[in-house]
């Protein structure tokens, strides 16, 4: 019996590669993660079932271990002792052997060589940006004159 499926966000790695995030951090880094989080939370309504989380470099004393939920993505903060990068090769590891189907989103070669030794799959950081394809057919949405044309 198959576990869970799991995406695992490189969070900082993801907003430094692709540059519409890159852009966001204009913002400040606190807008930076928000616009993540809105990207993937897009990317999880169009995926059903898969439990998606992103983990950021970051400081357990000032997250309180408990991390946090943007548009309803659970996002994490690394201890300061280990890093982002050891936390997501922790958390693949960990799952190793549950039946887990872990999908690891990051372009750092330490981070993916490590995962996929692992057993996870990973993808380049431009994947949470992808539209999933909608079936030949299905409408985009009603207009509002009634008609329910497409756009």
């Amino acid at each position: 019996m198959a576990g869970p499926r799991l995406l695992l966000v490189d969070g900082y790695n993801v907003i430094n590669r692709i540059p519409e995030l890159q852009a966001s951090l204009d913002g400040g880094l606190q807008n930076a993660r928000n616009q993540l989080a809105l990207r993937v939370s897009g990317w999880s309504r169009e995926h059903p079932g898969v439990e998606c989380v992103i983990v950021f470099d970051g400081d357990f004393e000032v997250s309180g271990g408990r991390g946090q939920r943007v548009a309803g993505i659970r996002c994490v903060f690394s201890f300061t002792r280990h890093g982002g990068d050891d936390e997501l090769i922790r958390l693949v590891r960990d799952h190793k052997g549950a039946g887990s189907d872990i999908t690891v989103v990051s372009d750092d070669n330490k981070v993916g060589n490590n995962c996929r030794a692992h057993g996870a799959a990973v993808r380049p950081s431009g994947f949470i940006m992808v539209r999933k394809p909608r079936p030949a057919g299905t409408k985009t949405g009603g207009s509002r004159d009634g008609k329910d044309l497409d756009r």
